[in-house]
């Protein structure tokens, strides 16, 4: 009996660790991205502001 309540635990305690790691890789995966994206954004505005500077002279 006691064998069966401590693999049901070990089985608990893998799921619970395996969801937890995947919320968090997900979220590391999120912040990359969103990095990357406004990274991207910024170099795109830089590039206008250039544009439109040397139009204006």
């Amino acid at each position: 009996m006691m064998g069966r309540s401590l693999m049901t635990g070990i089985y608990a305690g893998v799921t619970v660790g395996t969801i937890a790691y995947s919320i968090a890789r997900k979220t590391q995966r999120g912040k990359r991205n969103l990095k990357a994206r406004a990274g991207k954004t910024l170099k795109n505005m830089s590039s206008f502001m250039d544009e439109l500077s040397d139009m204006i002279r």
